[in-house]
């Protein structure tokens, strides 16, 4: 459980070696920081609390009636998402709230979530709730876990290893997988959408969050830098949105995952937009170079960043297929050296067996009696 602090109410980092400089994580210096857990008996409280009229308006559209808030876990131009607990379940969930949604688009928000609750995967954040309150700004309820998204891992951790940043890509391309044969695209797949958790007793993995809602997000407009760095090649040259276009985005999280930074991320918003429409991004060796990677990870990174949709994977399948190249390349190695070590084994077993029946030859040769 990753704590909360009782001063600013944010999620507090440990073992960042002094790297804070991470939004929507704690700064304060010193942290006091509380356990909440996971769930709670009847008759029990958190022992922390948020007071959301330090949030300006956010009172008047979030759910008290239903929803405890305890911490933030994000706050943006289009929402603010809150860490609080259901009052009925005792289970913490993330409930956002909406900024900016028109009055003409509740109907068509109320359709796309309900495509969006179909989903029921393990690696997806279900939809649990939602609503308009006070038949103003709408929220959303969905499945909470403790763990940071990959834009703040980065920050306070670093770029992980490349067989970690392969086993986050794989578990997101299952995710997404999954979403299309129920006929749903995730279309805003970036690192603040994936909360990545590295369990010691178990292998690292991903919960993926905030599937869009196409029809309410082709009726914003991309004003904040991050919407931009954000943004695939597709959507900035006005095009169709595909599973290409999820490659594209699935390819700029492994960008992210081998350099610690965007494909692009200079310059304004319309700059920003440009660059993903026209430019290829440095090449991932030249921002940060290991010999220990194999360059064809990074071929395949570039592959899916190319700007013209035919020149990259197919699908999304197609991807997968060649990520999941480089865990059974280790899995042979492993089993190469478990075999080689079974022969040693083997051979030293058969040479004392050897000595051994080499000895009770020659003993009965010496003592048989003549």
């Amino acid at each position: 459980s990753i704590d909360i602090c009782t001063n600013c109410k944010r999620r507090v980092p440990i073992n960042t070696q002094g790297r804070i400089l991470c939004p929507d994580v704690c700064h304060c210096e010193p942290t006091s920081g509380v356990k909440v857990p996971a769930h709670l008996k009847p008759n029990e409280n958190d022992a922390v609390a948020l007071d959301l009229s330090s949030l300006g308006k956010l009172r008047e559209n979030f759910p008290l009636q239903r929803y405890t808030p305890i911490a933030i876990l994000g706050n943006n131009a289009r929402a603010t998402v809150i860490l609080a607990r259901d009052k009925q379940r005792g289970t913490k969930v993330a409930v956002k709230v909406f900024k900016r949604i028109k009055s003409a688009m509740q109907a068509t928000f109320t359709s796309e979530v309900k495509k969006n609750q179909q989903l029921n995967h393990t690696s997806i954040a279900k939809v649990l709730d939602f609503e308009f309150q006070n038949n103003k700004a709408p929220y959303l309820v969905t499945e909470y876990k403790d763990g940071f998204n990959v834009e703040q891992y980065l920050a306070l951790h670093g770029v992980p290893s490349y067989d970690v940043a392969i086993k986050i890509l794989i578990d997101i391309c299952e995710s997404i997988m999954y979403a299309q044969k129920q006929g749903v695209l995730h279309r805003d797949i970036r690192p603040a959408n994936v909360i990545f958790f590295d369990d010691l007793n178990s292998d690292p993995s991903v919960f993926l969050t905030d599937f869009a809602l196409p029809k309410v997000k082709a009726d914003e407009e991309f004003t904040e830098v991050d919407d931009a760095i954000n943004l695939t090649s597709d959507e900035a040259r006005n095009m169709e949105y595909t599973e290409k276009s999820e490659v594209y985005a699935i390819g700029c999280i492994g960008y992210w995952l081998l350099t610690g930074r965007p494909p692009f991320r200079d310059g304004s918003v319309q700059e920003i937009k440009n660059a993903h429409a026209l430019k290829l991004p440095p090449q991932i060796s030249s921002i940060k170079f290991d010999n220990k990677r194999p360059k064809e990870l990074e071929e395949i990174i570039e592959r899916c960043l190319e700007k013209d949709p035919n020149v990259r994977f197919e699908s999304v399948a197609k991807l997968l297929e060649r990520l999941e190249v480089f865990p059974r390349r280790v899995q042979m190695k492993k089993a190469a050296v478990l075999a080689a070590k079974n022969r040693a084994k083997l051979l030293r077993i058969l040479i004392i067996a050897f000595a051994i029946l080499a000895l009770g030859i020659i003993a009965f040769l010496i003592f048989r009696p003549h």
